[in-house]
């Protein structure tokens, strides 16, 4: 007979024993799959949208960068420049002078006003100061002139032109060719008085604002806005123009209530990382500038710590002094600063564990998202198995999705392949690039290109997975890992096709970058008569050019080792001194790729040619160019 207890023990000891598998099982999954980590993703970002109702109903009907200021605490710092500060309240008396002024010289609600300035209080007050009348910022990158700086004004057809005194000679220049708009140039507080600006400003008619100006009757009093809805433009701000013209983005106070709108992690860790302080380098132009940065300060009573520019030489100082807490960087931009996160964009792996222990830095939050995307993913992990990822997502967050999905890519193309027995687009398997598109719920909302329907239509997408949907193409292709995480694979611009093979440039970047005494580099594809497809070239630059003969006699063996394939492998190489950047640290392809190869029609002597003869690369002269331009060099 079986002793009382021992059924009731078999039984817990079964009921144990399930238990714990199942634990166990959970563990798997959760190691394996990552459900944890995307069932926190989901709660956080129900939580953000959540918080956006929140922040938009205490707004009411006023979405300014004006009314965003008067929200925050008064008392509170709002901007750090060079040693000093000003409080929210400060910031809201100097913009509420400054937009009398503007409204004096013929701004109204609705208008577009050009904001050509560097990284200053002036910019920053500007910005404030047209939102409070209503009217739309242009956010004219800064290194433009002439035909380009035309171009982006004429796109925005501003009312007036607002600028600084150190660019006041761009406008000088413009002018001469152009009739800019009225410009006011403004030295309020970080610009000493310049006489050669003076000399351009009486020259070209700019008007010269002074601080002493602000206290003119003039500056007494402005109008207040009409009605903004969350639909209307708030901002102009434009494309890097990398691959091209620059494009205007027409934000809507939709996207900048978002960004003004605390995160989860911030509002959840309130002790870890508020008050906020954020150092800032990148121009304000610059989207990431001003989303993650001016406007998300506005949310949280931060400050921004204001840079005039990037500084090498002053980076670990100038944190330090500003106390920041958080930096912004974008791209490949000490321990006794108070800096525990870095914010923003397209950091690769090896940079971000460098960033990450060279500066002390324990938090790197990477946040992929164009200006105009609606596509997004982040990734605010502190595991270093996942630096260089741009987010994650596992098997309950795809099957929760509904707005963000990676499909096929057809590079013949150029556009999402579609499955010839159904026409609709297919998603993409685990470990193979597919282009990132994200569904457009209303137009209304949507932050399209302003003045430029055909950039337009080409970002939109119909029909993807069934009739009568609509999404937005980025244009880029990532990569979704079996373990969940996804990575940046390439522009789909930038694969081209060589002898009926797709090649990355990306990829053949990335080979070269690694490569002894490479400071810099740039891949792309050239085309060339008599070769079919586009002939891969590399520009690139050397921490020693004096070394650049020993490179070349090792670079054809160095890359194939390395794993390029043939096909791969550059074809054309050209040795700069320098790789021309935009003003926001990209490269710029349209100048990389505007050079001849050609000896006898070379222009820059200072860059050096060559071409690949065989298993090594020889220098391009007369007889060389004669053999690659009539299709006879065998490539």
């Amino acid at each position: 007979m079986p002793h009382p207890l021992q059924t009731p023990v078999k039984k817990a000891a079964i009921a144990a024993g399930a238990a714990t598998a199942t634990l166990l099982s959970a563990l798997y999954a959760n190691t394996r799959y990552g459900v944890s980590y995307d069932i926190n993703q989901l709660l956080s970002e129900k939580a953000f949208r959540n918080r956006i109702d929140e922040r938009a109903r205490a707004l009411g009907d006023d979405f300014s960068l004006y009314h965003m200021m008067q929200l925050a605490k008064p008392q509170a710092e709002a901007l750090w420049f060079e040693g000093r500060g000003w409080t929210y309240a400060e910031l809201i008396l100097e913009s509420r002078k400054l937009a009398a002024v503007f409204h004096h010289h013929g701004v109204s609600s609705g208008d577009v006003v050009a904001v050509f300035t560097s990284n200053s209080p002036e910019m920053v007050l500007s910005l404030v100061a047209v939102s409070k009348l209503g009217a739309i910022p242009a956010l004219i990158n800064t290194a433009l002139q002439r035909q380009t700086l035309q171009y982006c004004l004429d796109i925005a057809n501003a009312k007036i032109l607002v600028c600084t005194p150190d660019l006041a000679p761009a406008i000088a220049d413009l002018a001469s060719v152009n009739q800019p708009p009225p410009t006011l140039s403004l030295s309020l507080s970080s610009f000493a008085p310049l006489q050669l600006a003076a000399e351009v400003c009486a020259a070209v008619g700019i008007i010269q604002i002074r601080y002493e100006d602000l206290a003119n009757p003039m500056a007494a009093s402005a109008p207040q806005p009409t009605k903004r809805l969350l639909k209307d433009i708030g901002a102009l701000v434009y494309t890097s123009g990398t691959s091209g013209k620059p494009k205007a983005v027409a934000v809507k106070n939709f996207l900048l209530v978002l960004a003004s709108t605390p995160t989860t992690v911030d509002v959840k860790n309130r002790k870890t990382y508020l008050p906020l302080r954020i150092y800032c380098c990148l121009p304000l132009f610059h989207a990431t500038a001003l989303l993650a940065g001016l406007y998300y300060i506005t949310g949280v009573s931060g400050t921004l710590c204001l840079a005039r520019k990037f500084s090498a030489s002053r980076f670990s100082m100038q944190l330090v002094e500003s106390r920041a807490t958080r930096m912004l960087y974008v791209g490949e931009l000490c321990r006794a600063h108070k800096c525990i996160v870095a914010h923003g964009n397209g950091l690769n792996r090896e940079v971000w564990l460098k960033l990450k222990h060279r500066f002390g830095i324990p938090e790197i939050r990477e946040v992929y998202r164009s200006t105009e995307g609606i596509a997004k993913f982040d990734n605010i992990t502190r595991s270093e198995g996942a630096a260089g990822m741009v987010g994650f997502a596992g098997p309950v967050k795809r099957y929760a999705e509904e707005d963000v999905f990676l499909v096929k890519f057809d590079p013949t193309t150029e556009a999402p392949y579609r499955d010839p027995a159904t026409g609709f687009c297919v998603h993409v398997s685990a470990d193979k690039p597919g282009e990132a598109i994200g569904r457009v719920r209303s137009m209304a909302f949507y932050n399209e290109y302003y003045n430029n329907p055909e950039a337009n239509k080409h970002k939109l997408i119909s029909d993807v997975f069934e009739k009568g949907d609509l999404f937005q193409r980025t244009g880029d292709l990532l990569v979704r890992q079996k373990s969940g995480w996804i990575r940046f694979h390439d522009r789909s611009g930038d694969t081209f096709r060589w002898k009926g093979e797709n090649v990355s440039v990306g990829e053949v970047r990335g080979h070269i970058a690694q490569l002894p005494n490479v400071q810099n580099c740039f891949a792309y594809g050239v085309k060339l008569e008599g070769y079919d497809g586009q002939a891969g070239a590399a520009t690139i630059t050397l921490a020693d050019p004096s070394q650049e003969a020993e490179f070349v006699d090792h670079l054809y063996s160095r890359l194939r080792s390395g794993g390029l394939t043939a096909y791969q492998l550059p074809k054309l190489v050209r040795f700069s001194p320098m790789i021309e950047m935009t003003a926001t640290f990209k490269q710029s392809s349209v100048a990389l790729k505007s050079p001849s190869w050609d000896p006898a029609v070379t222009t820059d002597q200072t860059d050096s040619t060559y071409w690949l003869n065989g298993e090594q690369y020889s220098k391009i002269d007369s007889a060389a160019w004669s053999l690659i331009k009539t299709g006879k060099a065998k490539l």
